[in-house]
């Protein structure tokens, strides 16, 4: 029995100079008190598999965006550059990797219960339909593409597609506009919008869960309170006993908890144990929160903001005097074939590090918006600050094309483009896209600036 125990025992076999009456409803109080600290306990499992299960959900949310992002940028890659590895990549995400169909499975197995998970996995099985339907379109691009560059047909579902309408020379510019046309990008827009919905119905459950905990938490500790309270009629002794290991304390704790702040350990054992749980739980709840909206907006390798973070933000800029820096990665793929993804994942990290620290401003934002493509994006700026933002690319590549240990050197192709009072999201997107394509098709390792 460990010193602590040995002491609360004493404590508690003093009260034998009180009567047997007294004694016994100490014992019965004891008790009421190990039978609250067995439903807090109970309770805060319930609270950490409640959101452990939450985390499960949005995570699997997230990843069905993400599974529709990756398809996108890899069918759009494939039509730009009329490269088979982009159009390969694709259909091993589709056919072998299938984070979407994984996702929902996970999704369907947690959500259950309640009108709001069933909202869930709604939601996210139409995000999943969604993605699906705009695979034919896809297809056709690829179709497309593969007719107009002499690739093989090596996927049944490009083979299948039927392109026999579209003239030769019309090829490249209708699959072009299957992929990044207002019709392909609406559906996109509404992919979205399922899985922020999804998102949103989250939130609240945890919300839910965090408020139906505090309440139990409360009814808990008033019922100790009650608990105490009618020992106290008992015996005056006892009270001042009570009064500064019970009832101080737990006043001081109820004030807290109405304040939202955490409460200090003070008192006796059960109650620091009521104490130490109600911190706990609160102290999850918030750890929670941060965790399930970091994660939702940060990739995992860099640290940087992903692609959801990236829609997130994009959406909401005004995009006069944005500066858009869309940023590729020249060879990764022979880099990850020679050196292993291992030393691949530390050269992403090291572009990751390196674009921070070049564009280190409040207003600027550093994504990586899939595989070894990044973008920057800076509010605020003005055309005096275009040269700057050109001047900090070619140090980057300057810096980038020299070896650092183990990790190789690799070389940046930089798309640069500054938003007017016109643009959307997708213009701007396009117009840096085009310069990035302009870079690529030039020789790559270099900046280009599309006003």
């Amino acid at each position: 029995m460990k010193k602590e125990e040995i002491r609360y025992h004493k404590k508690g076999i003093s009260l034998r100079l009180v009567t047997w009456i007294i004694s016994a409803f100490v014992f019965l109080l004891s008790s009421a008190l190990v039978v609250s600290l067995l439903l807090i306990t109970n309770e805060n499992n319930k609270i950490v598999q409640s959101n452990t299960n939450y985390i499960t959900i949005k995570q699997a949310s997230t990843d069905v965006q993400l599974a529709s992002d990756y398809l996108t940028d890899q069918v759009r890659l494939f039509v730009v550059n009329g490269e088979k590895k982009y159009m390969d990549l694709y259909f091993h995400e589709a056919n072998v990797t299938k984070r979407r169909e994984k996702a929902l499975e996970t999704i369907h197995r947690l959500s259950v219960g309640t009108v709001k998970h069933e909202e869930i996995h709604e939601n996210i099985t139409k995000a999943v339909e969604k993605s699906k339907d705009l695979m034919n379109a896809e297809f056709f691009a690829m179709k497309l593409i593969c007719d107009d560059k002499g690739i093989p047909y090596t996927y049944d579902e490009v083979r299948d597609a039927d392109t026999s309408e579209v003239a030769p020379e019309d090829r490249q510019n209708v699959a072009l506009h299957k992929v990044l046309g207002n019709e392909y990008v609406d559906k996109k827009e509404i992919i979205i919008a399922h899985v922020d919905i999804a998102f949103e119905l989250i939130d609240g459950l945890i919300r839910e869960n965090s408020e139906n905990s505090y309440r139990n938490l409360r009814t808990l500790i008033i019922y100790q309170t009650a608990i105490i309270t009618a020992n106290i009629i008992f015996v005056v002794a006892v009270v001042l006993s009570l009064f500064f290991l019970v009832i101080k304390p737990m006043n001081i704790a109820l004030h807290a908890i109405e304040r939202n702040d955490e409460v200090h350990s003070y008192g006796s054992r059960e109650f620091n144990y009521i104490v130490n749980a109600y911190n706990d739980v609160r102290s999850q709840n918030e750890k929670v929160k941060e965790r399930l909206t970091y994660e939702a907006e940060h990739d995992k390798l860099t640290n940087l903001y992903n692609r959801t973070g990236y829609a997130f933000l994009y959406r909401r800029m005004r995009l006069s005097n944005v500066i858009y820096v869309l940023v590729d990665a020249d060879g990764f793929k022979e880099i990850n074939d020679q050196y292993g993804h291992d030393i691949g994942d530390k050269v992403l990290i090291r572009i990751a590090e390196t674009l921070e620290r070049y564009f280190k401003e409040d207003y600027a934002f550093v994504f990586r918006i899939g595989g070894d493509e990044f973008a920057v994006l800076v509010e605020n700026a003005d055309e005096r600050f275009e040269k700057t933002v050109v001047n900090r690319c070619e140090q980057i590549n300057k810096e980038l094309s020299k070896p650092k240990g183990r990790i190789p050197a690799i070389t940046l192709s930089f798309g640069i483009a500054h938003g007017k009072d016109n643009d959307s999201t997708d213009t701007l997107f396009k117009k840096a896209d085009q310069a990035l394509y302009k870079v690529k098709q030039s020789g790559k390792s270099g900046v280009k600036f599309d006003k």
